[in-house]
């Protein structure tokens, strides 16, 4: 298969002789675009549907239908699928299966109807259960779970249920994780995707839904690599001060990177303390990991920066920024604002949640402007006005999520259009 392309950028193209000096960089990861379409690993998807009494509130229950019938509708004849349905029962409405009848799935998606309370683990661990029966071995195995709110039914503990989606994922099920509205944990859904090797949205409005499973599906079709870790070896005296996405570490230490989905770049941001160098030379070394989307071989590829040139601090005080690398850490450090924005809320403490969004939007408005950094201003201006408005729940869910996307170098939805009036 075709490598990576792997760019490591610096924020300064020098270092200096005379002082220890923060230099932030870059990791840009790019998986290569194939030259014609590829033949994708088969799916084994199970579809895992809230059907609780809160499903019936501003037609959520229909958009999940509809974006659960396009699913469907994607999906090849070769592909598994199964449908689950809880809400204080658990209910399988198609066993996991080839998706050839078509009509069939439909017409049963159209009959689900809200009902009672939230067995959100009886649920997902059904939807496991049925991608388990038929694991392809060679292909991609995903629980796709709805939910909109809280789970009181069942086991409820978070970190319990975070341990049986580690365990399957390890058993090769991943687990993606889709909060609608306001009323779901939104610290449980993303403890499951990031234990699940997957992804979690949060869906402010249902009718975002179709276009966020099609984001999902496509994403799935077009992994090239999975189980993707990245390892940093600074050379002799640097010092890996930070990593400023929120990236798990596995057991060796090496970042745990999302799937690599064609096309779709992963960037990562280092910042190193570099002692007084006498010459130009490495200053980092990087090796990247992953499995084919068919699993069965391991890949890697290797990548490096050294500093071109040295100078006195006075000089390297003035040296230009490269602009990609400062969008990336506005972006970052605004992220981490958002999180410690919504975890202020979560104990009550508003005033400090105010002004952390203040820190947010003071990290993007010092950018330079850019698409990424006009969308994230825009964001978190509309948090800040939920936050003055009192919805203090909308305020944590936004920030939180905001946090995660850009934390894991995914992509960010757009604003929700208010309704037409």
């Amino acid at each position: 298969m075709q490598s990576p392309h792997i760019e490591v950028i610096a924020r300064k193209s020098a270092i200096c002789s005379d002082a220890t000096v923060s230099l932030d960089l870059l990791v840009k990861i790019t998986p290569p675009r194939p030259d014609r379409p590829p033949t994708r690993p088969r799916l084994n998807l199970a579809l895992v549907l809230d059907r609780s009494g809160s499903m019936a509130a501003s037609r959520k229950i229909d958009y999940a239908r509809e974006a659960a019938s396009f699913a469907v509708a994607q999906l090849l004849t070769e592909d598994l699928v199964s449908i689950t349905t809880f809400d204080d029962q658990v209910e399988t409405i198609a066993e996991n299966a080839p998706a050839v009848d078509k009509p069939g799935l439909l017409r049963k998606i159209a009959l689900i109807t809200p009902r009672s309370s939230t067995n959100l683990h009886g649920g997902w661990a059904e939807g496991v259960r049925q991608a388990e029966a038929h694991r392809i071995e060679r292909g991609l195995n995903r629980v796709l779970l709805l939910s909109d709110g809280l789970a009181n039914v069942g086991l409820t503990d978070p970190n319990a249920i975070a341990l049986e989606v580690k365990s399957a994922s390890l058993r090769g099920v991943g687990t993606t994780t889709i909060g609608l509205g306001d009323d779901y944990n939104e610290d449980l859904l993303e403890a499951m995707a990031r234990a699940g090797d997957g992804n979690y949205y949060y869906v402010e409005s249902p009718a975002m839904l179709t276009d966020l499973f099609q984001t999902e599906l496509l994403g799935l079709m077009a992994t090239v690599g999975r189980s993707v870790r990245l390892a940093i070896e600074p050379s002799p005296g640097v010092v890996v001060s930070d990593v400023l996405n929120d990236l798990q570490r596995s057991a060796d230490g090496r970042l745990m990177l999302p799937n690599l989905v064609a096309g779709m770049p992963v960037l990562v941001l280092i910042r190193l303390s570099v002692p007084p160098q006498a010459r130009p030379g490495p200053l980092c070394a990087f090796l990247l990991s992953w499995d084919g989307p068919e699993g069965g071989i391991r890949f890697e590829r290797p990548a490096s920066y050294a500093a071109p040139e040295t100078m006195p601090l006075e000089w390297w005080a003035g040296m230009p920024e490269h602009a990609e690398v400062v969008e990336q850490e506005a972006l970052l450090m605004a992220a981490r604002a958002q999180k410690e924005a919504a975890l202020a809320i979560d104990r009550g403490d508003i005033a400090a949640s105010r002004a952390l969004l203040k820190d947010a939007a003071r990290w993007v408005n010092a950018a330079p402007c850019t698409f990424a950094i006009a969308e994230e201003s825009r964001a978190i201006s509309s948090t800040e006005a939920a936050l003055e408005m009192g919805d203090y729940t909308k305020t944590s869910k936004r920030a939180k999520y905001r946090s995660y996307a850009h934390g894991h170098s995914r992509p960010t939805p757009p604003e929700p259009k208010p309704p037409a009036s």
